[in-house]
């Protein structure tokens, strides 16, 4: 057996990257179409083909590729392949770098980092090197994240769109909580036996109100009852979950005008003041991370996404997954959360796309691979048909689910959107309450207004008062918009 060729890199590149208002690129650098032929992404048998892959991740995460690639490279003899490791905190700034020089033929491309890169003509269109078995066998929602129009500068699958990346993974991220605590709880008569039966129902998520009650109660029992003035019932609480939930979003469809004064977003940020400081179910601020918390029974709620499965499996945690809750009191509110995901992109220069789009496939939509990648924990199938199949990651007997959690199907219901498909693969009937969308950065060419408004909410959250929330989100607008107005202009868009 071949081995892969691993380059642990600590790269020191001598390029002076200069960034300009957050973004390193201009609109539309480079030249000429993205598409290549198809006959031009297939393997020739007579061929010898040598491409890097460049990736982060733990030591887990980075034996169980080299394991996987080791694979590939024994049933593509003609295929070499070297992977390049890097911190995740380093890697963007590393693989940006390496633009001015020799890139990747293959790399990991964040979802929040998609529109910047593929706008400026980074990326190979691999549109040509699929099959329609192929596009159906993905989650839609991954296609129409890494589909791209570069003349019309718009996400998703459209007229004259493209395909430039393949999921690396699908990250639904959601509530769970600790199924030994709740419990306890109900046996000591602090919790009912209906409020525990809301908490298990993967269907029906509870209201902001439901929710809201139960962890009063929670805090009531494991924090000043047991006088444990380290216990609070949830860690903190995701804006974007909050956000979504309530119908609002931090702009339009197209990332031009900001809506953070709207209404709905001003209600979500008083309901999140209510949790710190009218109930202090939330901490104002933790010296502990979230999940150390919920480790040492700290908290009866935390996040959590498939990366974390193989973890809280060691530490023998009892947990189930809970759909977030969402505002009863507003009938166009639904349980929404955000969804993570890499892409694997294959650059624009490189000079082995059959090989790369080998790779590229077999890391994505192997079924050989990505039940192993499942069985291992790693993350839910990117093969939506795999994923549902109630013999295998949604079997109840099948020992490669071992790992997970016994209500697993909330990721799945999160990533199929409203649609109902994990409902009716479980025989289930009635409307889809669950859906996810993907992380709000992905919308714009710049992130630097998500880590400005993050600032602001987090001075907001500090208000003594929540009756001031309205007239500082009102207030903070122009800022927003000139930060939407900035991303919208480095990319050659016009704003109104």
């Amino acid at each position: 057996m071949r081995r892969t060729c691993k380059l642990l890199m600590a790269i020191f590149l001598g390029v002076n990257l200069i960034f300009a208002g957050g973004c390193f690129f201009t609109s539309s650098q480079g030249s000429g179409d993205d598409n290549i032929e198809a006959s031009d992404f297939t393997l020739d048998p007579a061929k010898e083909y040598k491409i890097e892959f460049m990736m982060w991740g733990a030591k887990d995460e980075v034996d169980n590729y080299t394991a996987l690639i080791d694979k590939f490279m024994d049933e593509n003899e003609n295929v070499t392949v070297s992977i390049t490791t890097q911190d995740s905190t380093q890697y963007m700034s590393t693989l940006t770098g390496r633009l001015s020089g020799t890139m990747p033929d293959l790399f990991y491309l964040p979802e929040y980092e998609f529109r910047p890169w593929v706008d400026s003509g980074r990326l190979l269109s691999i549109s040509n090197g699929f099959t329609e078995a192929e596009y159906s066998s993905l989650w839609s929602t991954a296609v129409d994240w890494y589909s791209y129009n570069r003349a019309e500068k718009t996400l998703g699958v459209s007229e004259g769109s493209d395909l430039y990346c393949l999921p690396k993974d699908i990250g639904p991220w959601t509530l769970m909580y600790n199924v030994d605590m709740v419990d306890e709880m109900v046996k000591n008569g602090k919790l009912t036996q209906g409020e525990a039966d809301l908490l298990a129902d993967s269907d029906n998520p509870l209201t902001w109100k439901q929710f809201t009650d139960i962890c009063v109660k929670i805090q009531g029992y494991f924090g000043t009852e047991k006088n444990n003035d380290k216990f609070y019932a949830i860690p903190y609480y995701e804006l974007s979950s909050a956000v979504w939930s309530n119908n609002a979003d931090y702009f339009d469809e197209n990332a031009m005008h900001s809506t953070i004064s709207s209404d709905e977003f001003c209600e979500t940020i008083e309901w999140l003041w209510d949790l710190m400081y009218t109930y202090k179910v939330v901490p104002k601020s933790t010296g502990d991370s979230a999940q150390n918390m919920f480790l040492a029974k700290n908290s009866a709620f935390c996040w959590v996404g498939p990366y974390l499965t193989p973890m809280y499996h060691q530490q023998k945690m009892n947990y189930r997954l809970l759909p977030v809750p969402y505002n009863g009191e507003n009938p166009e509110a639904r349980s929404t959360t955000w969804i993570g995901t890499l892409g694997l992109a294959i650059s624009k220069s490189t000079k082995s796309p059959a090989a790369a789009l080998a790779l590229m496939k077999y890391l994505s939509l192997n079924e050989s691979a990505q039940k192993d990648f499942y069985t291992r924990g790693q993350l839910i199938p990117n093969l939506k048909s795999m994923a549902l199949d109630r013999e295998s990651f949604l079997s109840e007997n099948d020992g490669s689910v071992a790992l997970w959690p016994e209500n697993r199907s909330v990721y799945c219901d999160i990533v199929d959107g409203f649609g109902g498909d994990t409902k009716a693969a479980l025989g289930k009937t009635g409307g889809d309450k669950i859906g996810g969308k993907v992380r709000p950065h992905y919308h714009t060419f710049e992130n630097s207004w998500l880590n400005a408004l993050n600032t602001e909410i987090s001075d907001i959250y500090a208000l003594k008062d929540k009756s001031g929330i309205r007239a500082r989100l009102k207030a903070y607008d122009p800022t927003m918009q000139a930060y939407l107005d900035q991303s919208n202009r480095s990319a050659g868009i016009i704003v109104d």
